[in-house]
């Protein structure tokens, strides 16, 4: 059932305004002047700072109240005071050598709504909010989405002891003026009455795929978020003279040729786990993303470097990664899976380890009168849409997780636009202030039409 939102004084997001912020963000943390070469703005970083003072800057210049929590988020409002708040949000750290998009693509459009809004003039009913989030990309320090569990009071005490670039999470963090203690405390820094002021939070993002390009759409409208389980799997076999051992089991232990079969035999698996769930077309997706070649986890697994061209493989070793929208799937796969790896191991006198990386599981379904609503937008707007899950992690999942003091959920909704090819985390990350633009647009609709109900609420 559609839902009209027809806003009879539409705000229109144009190009040249999103442009405009990108000529200032193209330039920090860009790799050696040119963009091409990719960025670097790690969480809690010097260069990260510099592009939250650009859009503190832009919005306080456009008549925007600007604000910074405990742990270094920035929060960006309409000007006035409000009972209610619909939200967006996203984040400007990227991964090593990753493009300009990923997140920043959300927070220009969404500065770009508020600065548009607060410049019309317009009476408004409910306030319109931009969260900045320090460190979504989990590059950094090894877990996603830092400044959003940090807010909430979730984020684990021992993450401030990862490190990156010879600094742990707290002293980077100290060096960025935000305050580890609240980590340690597990002390929210949102409080009760603001997370109960929210009357919707709605994350513009890149899609990270290719399904709106190859379905020609402007807008994605995300049904749910898959979540991940990433593990090492390490194969302990034994090291002998690759002319003088016979192939062979009975006397070989390779490790090498037992994780090659593993991941043939884990591909077929997942086939035949999700011909068993037909409703959800690849309900559970599994990547084997690093064999034998991560720097930093060489050192913890020195063995690996004595394989040499002229051994049998005595120890070998592979990441896992499975996710889906469904923790249920997520978990039932990943106990079957285990189950396949020390099967297999022991057909190959291989020993098996599975190292856990980290776990977070799926959101199985956002806001369905959020969807309704931006679907509602995008017919009115002329643009055209389809529904999909997203693939990859974002902040707003954070926010799913989260409720407000009556036990009730702050409902999250979430807007994909097309990325070209379908290509992220990459130099070569690619999409037009043109497609940003029309995001924004429908952003803008949504954020000020936005009702809970049937029975607007009241601001």
């Amino acid at each position: 059932m559609r839902v009209s939102v027809l806003n009879k004084n539409p705000v229109t997001i144009t190009p040249a305004a999103i442009a405009d912020h990108y000529a200032v963000l193209d330039r920090i943390g860009v790799i050696d002047d040119d963009r091409t070469n990719g960025f670097i703005r790690p969480a809690y970083s010097d260069a990260e700072s510099a592009a939250f003072d650009y859009v503190e800057s832009a919005a306080v210049a456009a008549g925007l109240v600007s604000r910074r929590d405990a742990v270094g988020n920035l929060i960006i409002e309409t000007a006035g005071e409000f009972t209610h708040w619909v939200e967006t949000g996203s984040h400007v750290d990227t991964v090593d050598a990753g493009g300009n998009y990923d997140g920043v693509a959300g927070v220009v459009a969404g500065l770009a709504v508020l600065i548009a809004v607060q410049s019309g003039g317009e009476a408004l009913s409910h306030g319109l909010r931009l969260r900045v989030w320090r460190g979504e990309e989990s590059s950094a320090f090894g877990t996603a989405s830092l400044g959003a569990w940090a807010a909430f009071g979730e984020l684990k005490p021992a993450v401030l002891d990862y490190t990156h670039g010879g600094r742990t999470l707290a002293q980077a963090m100290i060096s960025q003026h935000a305050d580890p203690s609240y980590v340690r405390a597990g002390a929210a820094t949102i409080p009760d009455a603001e997370r109960d002021a929210i009357a919707a939070h709605i994350e513009l993002h890149i899609e990270q795929g290719s399904v709106l390009e190859n379905k020609q759409c402007d807008i994605g409208i995300v049904t749910g978020i898959r979540g991940s389980i990433r593990s090492w799997v390490h194969l302990t076999g034994a090291f002998d003279h690759s002319g003088a051992t016979p192939m062979g089991v009975a006397y070989r232990k390779d490790a090498n040729l037992a994780m090659a079969h593993l991941m043939v035999q884990l591909d077929g698996l997942l086939a035949r786990f999700n011909k068993l769930h037909p409703e959800t077309p690849q309900a559970v997706i599994q990547t084997f993303g690093v064999v034998n070649s991560h720097a930093e986890h060489n050192q913890h697994c020195p063995l690996v470097q004595a394989n040499a061209v002229s051994k049998v493989s005595g120890f070998a070793y592979f990441s896992h990664e499975i996710r889906s929208c469904s923790e249920g799937l997520a978990r039932d796969y990943h106990e079957q899976a285990q189950a396949l790896i020390r099967q297999q191991a022991a057909l190959f006198h291989v020993g098996a380890e599975v190292e856990q990386i980290s776990i977070s599981f799926g959101i199985p379904a956002l806001n369905a009168h959020i969807q309704s609503m931006t679907a509602a937008c995008c017919e009115e707007q002329h643009r055209r849409f389809t529904y999909l899950p997203s693939g990859a992690w974002h902040d707003v999942a954070v926010i799913c997780h989260q409720q407000k003091t009556d036990g009730s959920a702050i409902p999250t909704g979430m807007i994909f636009i097309p990325c070209r090819a379908g290509i992220s985390h990459s130099a070569a990350e690619h999409t037009s202030y043109e497609q940003i633009a029309a995001g924004a647009s429908i952003l803008a609709q949504l954020m000020l039409t936005y009702r809970s109900g049937p029975q607007p609420f009241h601001g």
